[in-house]
């Protein structure tokens, strides 16, 4: 999967073509083995963190939280332990970097949605 995908190119698509990209993307990743699905999402997340501008990874994260929210809580849950595994295996500047953008695209997003990936982040 991460061999044809490029967060960065896609992060600088509208945004209603980035949503339509990042979904084909998050329901593809849903199929895979846990190892598989791991590697693919790492090869991303390190992807925006080391190469992608402020810009470029907001808005994939913004679009990507999005559409994680609108799947039911337990997929939420799912998504997002996955994702805090991955990050967790960056180096520490790649994960600081990660969790300075995170935290601005959470200030960014509607409160329903903000509500919903912090509860579901514990």
């Amino acid at each position: 999967m991460s061999s044809q995908v490029d967060p960065i190119q896609i992060a600088r698509l509208p945004e209603n073509q980035r949503e339509q990209q990042i979904r084909s993307i998050l329901q593809t990743l849903f199929t895979l083995k846990e190892d598989q699905a791991f590697q693919a999402l790492r090869s991303v997340i390190e992807t925006l963190a080391s190469r992608a501008s402020d810009e470029e990874y907001i808005n994939w994260c913004k679009t990507t939280m999005k559409i994680l929210a609108s799947y039911p809580d337990e997929v939420v849950k799912a998504g997002l332990a996955l994702r805090a595994r991955v990050v967790s295996s960056l180096s520490k500047d790649l994960q600081n970097r990660d969790q300075a953008i995170v935290g601005r695209v959470l200030q960014l997003l509607d409160e329903g949605t903000r509500n919903k990936l912090m509860r579901n982040m514990k």
